[in-house]
């Protein structure tokens, strides 16, 4: 439901974040599929293909980033030229998140997504709270805004 959306969007700059390895492999096989103008940083990725990829994005020849937990634990890179954050699955760090955010700071519009389900609970109170935590969960709206 989110794809659409990023695809039928002109401006580009998404920074798709995949916390877990089979996240990271399962979004790049459906971009693939997709046909998509992505690059893809990890932690297999070779730092000839990392500063490819960084200068790909910021240049605007790529509208999508994919960019997994394990390479920003190992390496923090500093990703310049986004616009829109999608985080697919919330960090297991909760000092991540701001990080994540940070990155969009340059861009004048910025806009961050970001997808859970009740299962992603404990990664969600280490970001917002306990009860913050637990209203998003047990709410009906499928939709929250935080300034």
């Amino acid at each position: 439901r989110v794809y659409p959306k990023i695809q039928e969007s002109d401006e580009g700059g998404v920074l798709l974040f995949a916390s877990s390895y089979f996240e990271y492999i399962r979004l790049s096989s459906f971009l693939k599929s997709q046909d998509a103008s992505f690059c893809r940083i990890g932690e297999a990725t070779s730092q000839q293909d990392i500063s490819r990829a960084r200068l790909w994005f910021f240049e605007g020849q790529k509208k999508i980033l994919l960019y997994s937990e394990r390479s920003h634990f190992f390496h923090r890179y500093k990703i310049r030229g986004g616009h829109h954050l999608v985080v697919y699955s919330l960090p297991g760090r909760k000092d991540f998140y701001p990080e994540l955010v940070n990155m969009l700071g340059e861009s004048g519009n910025p806009r961050c997504n970001v997808l859970f389900s009740r299962l992603d609970l404990l990664k969600l109170e280490r970001i917002v709270g306990t009860s913050s935590a637990r209203r998003l969960i047990s709410s009906d709206k499928d939709m929250f805004v935080f300034c």
